[in-house]
């Protein structure tokens, strides 16, 4: 199924190379770096629903191996910055379902319906080691772990932020909960904090497992590093974010050490307050339909706070979905920040195509 890492990364000593200069701002490092992720929209994954997970998971995780080898096989002697890795999916069921929820599958994505119908029910709540799927995503971690440990292939995952477990639990109404009573919000966020360090804590005691350990094992995941994702601060304001967001998932981060967020396009009025989060290593904006570009939303935040960029580790890496003409055409931006260009194209050789541009741009 899968072959060693330097198959399909025959510049492996010299990407990791690069990409360690580049966040350790050593002298020698590249301004900016180049990812790309070829067929990842267009070669589909295994179809969730058509499995069982309650009764035999190891045939979708199998399955869903063998996909991401496939993955793996199209990005074969790609010349970017990316290391391969391994990344679970079942849907964004899995982000809650280990607090409490049952999952709902579907073709290409999962969820859970909230279970905080009313407030009293937070009480209830409780981080159970016994939870059913507790128990099956550490497995699930565990399964793949030691599938891939063979081939030096790393491991790769993030979490639900504290606000946006808060509101996968909640619901919608969390919306008005903000309004109505702030003080029962805080308490339900502080519980979602404990329970967003309890399950990365477990999940990073799978990828880190000292039998399946090698050099590439904690390139993406350790447990003094934690990735999560921002994805309802695109529909709160900034006042409501730095009230009931920031010092919340600013928790997880001091309890790791580092921290990195995902956040998209759709909300660029909540950047400023990820800049001000302590302990970022990296922003990685994601690009939404009908919204600016990723690349516009930096350029003009960095016109907007010029002094929350920089080039040394005192500021964030930038990391932004791009066209391969918007690679080339905004690549400037890296004189004032660290960026990382993310390209999703169609076919391999449209990212190779991709990675020579960009190259080019580079050496120019």
């Amino acid at each position: 199924m899968f072959c060693d890492i330097s198959c399909y990364k025959p510049d492996l000593d010299a990407c990791m190379a690069r990409v360690r200069a580049f966040f350790a701002c050593a002298p020698n490092a590249p301004d900016a770096l180049i990812i790309t992720f070829p067929s990842v929209l267009t070669l589909r994954g295994p179809v969730l629903n058509q499995y069982d997970f309650e009764t035999d998971i190891r045939s979708y995780l199998d399955d869903y191996l063998a996909y991401q080898a496939q993955l793996m096989e199209v990005r074969r002697g790609m010349e970017d910055d990316w290391i391969p890795s391994v990344v679970p999916y079942m849907g964004i069921g899995e982000f809650s379902a280990f607090v409490a929820g049952q999952i709902e599958f579907g073709d290409d994505t999962s969820w859970c319906k909230p279970v905080l119908q009313e407030k009293h029910e937070l009480d209830a709540l409780r981080l159970d080691p016994e939870n059913k799927w507790f128990v099956r995503l550490n497995y699930v971690t565990g399964y793949m772990v030691q599938h891939i440990a063979p081939y030096r292939i790393p491991f790769g995952r993030g979490y639900y932020s504290p606000l946006d477990l808060a509101w996968a639990l909640r619901g919608e109404a969390i919306y008005m909960d903000f309004y109505e009573d702030p003080d029962w919000v805080h308490k339900l966020l502080d519980f979602t904090t404990r329970a967003t360090i309890w399950f990365a804590r477990a999940q990073a005691n799978e990828i880190c497992a000292p039998q399946f350990a090698h050099e590439l094992s904690t390139w993406y995941c350790s447990p003094n590093r934690v990735a999560v994702g921002e994805d309802i601060s695109s529909l709160c304001s900034p006042t409501h974010y730095s009230e009931f967001g920031a010092p919340y998932t600013q928790r997880v981060f001091d309890s790791f050490g580092i921290g990195e967020v995902h956040c998209h396009s759709a909300g660029p009025h909540i950047l400023p307050e990820f800049l001000k989060l302590k302990r970022m290593r990296q922003i990685q904006i994601v690009a939404d339909p009908n919204t600016a570009r990723p690349v516009e939303i930096l350029a003009n935040l960095m016109d907007k706070h010029p002094e929350r960029f920089g080039r040394s580790s005192d500021f964030a890496v930038m990391a932004v979905d791009v066209t391969a003409d918007e690679a080339v055409d905004y690549y400037d931006l890296c004189r004032r920040a660290r960026v990382v260009f993310s390209v999703v194209t169609d076919e391999a050789e449209e990212a190779k195509d991709a990675v020579h541009m960009f190259r080019s741009r580079q050496s120019a």
